[in-house]
């Protein structure tokens, strides 16, 4: 039996959201009592929800054809520009950090060692919440949400729509990660400008999960630790820059000079 699209979509927000917040809220009592090994494990255990949604609503809606088309997307390649574009905010980030460094603003070493991740073990932990927020949120916000949306909406009014929704599954987070009210006001418009690139980037490179998870990876290594601020000051003027000229040089259809991605998997070869 298949399932129309809008009872999925719900069914993916209510899986996304129960699986995302059964695992954080509960991270939320005990986080103080928890050292870093542990608080960033739990924290990026959280990142499954939307992963385990766009799976199942995938499945729902076309069974195997479902899955198949999104392990095309994730391997899916579109080429070296497109590869330079999602990591450009860690590239502006490496090359902000060695500027500091020879102006004597910032010191590598001394960073690594305040934080305990000299050893490579710490280091991963370090880093463990970006790939796996990268890598999980994006196998379901673009790999079945996006697409799904842009069967019946613009590419503008698919972007508001999923950062609305992208935007409240984080609300656990802010219980033990940043002032609460601060931090979730805030994060709305720097979601929808990252969701206007992202978008950008999900329909130029012909629905490519890969270069999403690449550019959510990159940006979050950059934001995460604010391990510096003018790099993450650049990224987000470079990311207002960069909403100001899809608008105007794209429109609000496709965010793109291609046609935005659907759930087809010709999409992919057109």
């Amino acid at each position: 039996m298949r399932h129309s699209s809008q009872i999925v979509a719900i069914i993916y927000v209510i899986i996304t959201y129960s699986v995302t917040w059964m695992i954080l809220f509960p991270l939320s009592t005990v986080y103080n009592e928890l050292n870093l090994i542990q608080r960033e494990l739990w924290h990026s255990l959280g990142s499954i929800g939307p992963a385990v949604g766009g799976i199942f609503a995938l499945y729902l809606l076309k069974r195997k054809k479902g899955l198949k088309l999104l392990k095309v997307r994730i391997l899916k390649y579109s080429g070296k520009k497109l590869l330079i574009f999602a990591f450009s905010p860690l590239i502006i980030l490496i090359i902000t950090l060695i500027i500091e460094s020879l102006l004597g603003f910032f010191k590598i070493i001394s960073f690594f060692q305040e934080n305990n991740i000299l050893n490579f073990g710490l280091f991963i932990v370090f880093i463990l919440p970006s790939i796996c927020y990268g890598l999980f949120e994006e196998i379901g916000w673009r790999g079945y949400l996006l697409p799904a949306l842009q069967e019946k909406f613009n590419a503008l009014s698919s972007t508001l729509i999923l950062t609305v929704i992208w935007w409240f599954w984080h609300f656990p987070t802010f219980f033990y990660r940043s002032d609460f009210f601060f931090g979730f006001v805030l994060m709305f418009p720097l979601l929808l400008s990252g969701s206007i690139v992202i978008t950008f980037l999900f329909n130029q490179s012909k629905g490519s999960v890969l270069m999403v998870i690449f550019l959510h990876i990159s940006y979050d290594l950059v934001t995460s630790h604010q391990i510096s601020i003018t790099a993450i000051i650049i990224v987000s003027t470079f990311y207002v820059f960069m909403d100001v000229r899809i608008l105007k040089v794209y429109g609000i259809e496709n965010f793109s000079t291609l046609k935005r991605a659907t759930l087809e998997l010709n999409d992919i070869i057109y």
